[in-house]
């Protein structure tokens, strides 16, 4: 997920029960890993939310809660553990393969980040299920009810995320200790956070986050770059963008090239209002992800102080014959300019959706 975007979706989306891994990685060797693990059915077992502010918001940890940590915290053992055995079987030796870099328990799920220092026979997988199957014992010593013995604690499997270059652990370390105040804002602006599927924008309808005033705004401007722009053209657009935003505009936009990211970004760093316009953006209605969907980043910031929309425009709304009309004539002008010739792309292509975004952020900044 980019800066500029909200975690994107595409037509492979995760079956419920699946979670997210990182392709390509084995998960034996030598890196720094963020594991998430949610109860069951997300029920909020571990802690409670305290705190009258977003500053002060902290998660307050049950019983339950205060021995989950202390089987993260016992991983280093469990590894041993695990390799020992393993080191009975291969011969080799058992080494100190894995430390704790932090963690953060919420009422409904757990945030953890650990370093593995060196290949391991066993992998990160084999980790984990033992630091679940630790608290699933807590959870049934903790039980009293013979019915509730058999629900079990988390959901099956974990999230995770590698640490891939340079600054990201930090960036770990600030989301998961971010956590508690992040959860504060939703509970205390859930309109602000809830997916809306069936909204309709001048005749058009959209699946949108964020804040529906922006809709109502008088004053529209439409942001909208070449990829070809020079850095002086880009800064030139910014200026003026950046003129009317301080008249009072809302700016619409898809921030999908590198200008239109810079000015998305400079705008929302100066607390400006914005309708962004997205492509493939939300879980689909029927995913288990739609639940729990929040935007990330700075696009959660910018939603909860309400200066920002998020919509995502429906698969009827790429289909109205208006909006084919100008985006196959927008394609043809960028055809011309570079001397080439334009024979039609396929509805859904990236390239033409993402054309037509703009020519859908362009109807509906213009006044009608």
């Amino acid at each position: 997920m980019s800066e500029e975007k909200p975690q994107k979706y595409n037509d492979k989306r995760p079956l419920p029960r699946q979670h997210r891994r990182c392709p390509k990685v084995d998960y034996h060797g030598r890196r720094i890993y963020m594991v998430t693990l949610c109860t069951e059915g997300r029920h909020p077992l571990l802690g409670e939310l305290i705190g009258g502010s977003p500053e002060t918001a902290a998660v307050e940890p049950s019983p339950l809660g205060l021995r989950v940590v202390q089987c993260w915290k016992s991983i280093p053992l469990i590894q041993k553990q695990l390799a020992q055995k393993k080191a009975e079987t291969t011969g080799q030796p058992c080494r100190r393969e894995i430390s704790l870099i932090d963690c953060q328990l919420m009422p409904d799920h757990f945030h953890g980040i650990l370093f593995v220092h060196s290949e391991m026979d066993i992998s990160l997988g084999d980790v984990i299920r033992g630091f679940m199957t630790g608290c699933t014992k807590a959870f049934r010593e903790l039980q009293v009810s013979p019915t509730e013995e058999r629900r079990p604690l988390w959901e099956k499997g974990f999230h995770d995320r590698v640490l891939s270059h340079s600054g990201q652990l930090q960036n770990m370390i600030n989301y998961v200790r971010d956590n508690p105040r992040r959860l504060w804002l939703r509970r205390h602006n859930p309109e602000l956070f809830r997916l809306h599927r069936q909204t309709e924008v001048r005749g058009l309808t959209f699946t949108s986050l964020g804040n529906h005033f922006l809709l109502d705004w008088p004053v529209r401007q439409l942001v909208e770059m070449s990829r070809c722009a020079s850095e002086e053209q880009v800064e030139e657009r910014l200026q003026e963008v950046l003129t009317e935003a301080r008249s009072g505009a809302v700016t619409y936009t898809a921030a999908i090239s590198q200008g239109e990211k810079l000015i998305a970004r400079t705008l929302r760093e100066q607390c400006f209002p914005q309708v962004v316009l997205l492509c493939d953006g939300f879980p689909a209605a029927d995913s288990p992800e739609a639940r729990y969907f929040k935007p990330g980043g700075p696009y959660f910031e910018a939603c909860a102080d309400g200066r920002m929309l998020l919509l995502e425009p429906s698969e009827a709304v790429f289909q109205t014959p208006a909006i084919v009309e100008a985006t196959n004539r927008a394609l043809l002008q960028k055809s011309e300019a570079r001397h080439t010739s334009y024979s039609g792309l396929a509805g859904d292509s990236q390239r033409y959706r993402f054309v037509a975004l703009n020519q859908i952020g362009r109807w509906l900044a213009e006044e009608r």
